[in-house]
């Protein structure tokens, strides 16, 4: 069993960190402050309190009769903005089965009043390409707060919901290779919350010859409606630049997204227009499917946004569209200073 060290400390600066398992019990959890990509480079043992996090409800039906520690490390933060909050957790060896419970903690901060607010036992010895294996954590869409162990139910999937959180709320994430001693992970926060240390949104840079503009119009300006789509320049402080204009006939949308090229850990968001609609998504070799509703408005458009460049950049997606009658594929690129988007206009 490894030793942990009773170090606390603050994780600011590069946005990519790489650690080692320092931090296998609650009392001596890894204080972050930013939300950023995090690479956990060991997990081995359960720390010194082996009781801390045994019984825990979603884990009670697996092998582990309840214990959630197993080759663990504990994450500490504190909220400074309310807002959600996601994560995405893609472990270093894709056969790994990687467990997550998220605690709030007290005011004080105190372990010992930890309550579990998200639980995520799922997984699957069988296939590596189960819903229930590979990348997982919080993320938009989702509505369950808890996964028990296995995968039998048709529903069963790696993912909950996000959290709701509020200024001053205290949380502590134990995340556990219930599969193997050695390999770690990565993991990326998002959502709408900040932490302490997170910078806020950089101005919106002014359009170039490159960023999506209005159409000119020889009629004077109008208050926007709900049916006037509004023009994005950029997302994330990176221009929005339109590779392909498709017509389609439904507001429903089929999505098919995978990696085009080698899978190496490649994470991104779709926006449609400025909202994001699919958060922190892992890219993978086989096609993930999704389905969005357009709002309101003749012209729409869907951006690929780069939250993770995995082992080299830029990231490319490859993109089926289907409305229903036709299907699309268009290749979309999301590099540092700008992203590619299609426009879609609904007929």
């Amino acid at each position: 069993m490894q030793k942990s060290l009773f170090l606390i400390f603050l994780v600011v600066g590069n946005p990519l960190v790489s650690i080692a398992q320092q931090h296998a019990d609650c009392s001596s959890a890894m204080q972050i402050c930013k939300k950023q990509v995090y690479h956990i480079d060991y997990l081995s043992g359960e720390g010194k309190d082996v009781t801390e996090a045994a019984f825990v409800p979603c884990f009670l039906n697996g092998e582990s009769m309840g214990q959630a520690e197993e080759n663990s490390i504990w994450i500490a933060f504190e909220i400074a903005k309310a807002g959600t909050l996601t994560f995405t957790i893609v472990p270093h060896r894709k056969e790994d089965d990687i467990d997550f419970v998220v605690y709030r903690l007290p005011a004080n901060g105190n372990c010992s009043g930890k309550q579990i607010v998200r639980c995520m036992a799922a997984g699957d010895s069988q296939a590596t390409d189960s819903p229930c294996m590979g990348a997982t954590g919080l993320r938009e869409g989702e509505t369950d707060t808890s996964e028990d162990a296995g995968c039998t139910d048709p529903r069963d999937n790696n993912w909950l919901a996000p959290l709701r959180v509020v200024e001053g709320e205290k949380y502590v994430l134990l995340i556990s290779n219930v599969t193997t001693r050695g390999p770690g992970f990565s993991i990326q926060f998002g959502g709408t919350a900040k932490l302490p240390c997170d910078d806020e949104p950089p101005p919106t840079p002014k359009p170039t010859r490159d960023t999506v503009r209005p159409k000119p119009s020889s009629q004077p300006p109008t208050t926007p409606t709900p049916d006037t789509a509004k023009p994005v320049y950029s997302i994330g402080g990176r221009e929005v630049e339109v590779k392909e204009t498709l017509r389609v006939k439904m507001r429903t949308l089929k999505l098919k997204i995978w990696d085009k090229q080698i899978e190496d850990g490649d994470i991104i968001s779709i926006y449609v227009n400025d909202k994001k609609v699919i958060s922190n998504l892992y890219l993978t070799s086989k096609p993930q499917e999704f389905e969005i509703e357009l709002p309101a408005g003749r012209e729409h458009l869907i951006t690929v946004h780069a939250e993770d460049f995995g082992k080299a950049e830029p990231n490319t997606a490859r993109v089926v569209i289907n409305d229903g009658e036709k299907e699309y594929v268009i290749d979309l690129v999301a590099e540092r200073k700008k992203q590619q988007s299609i426009r879609i206009t609904v007929e």
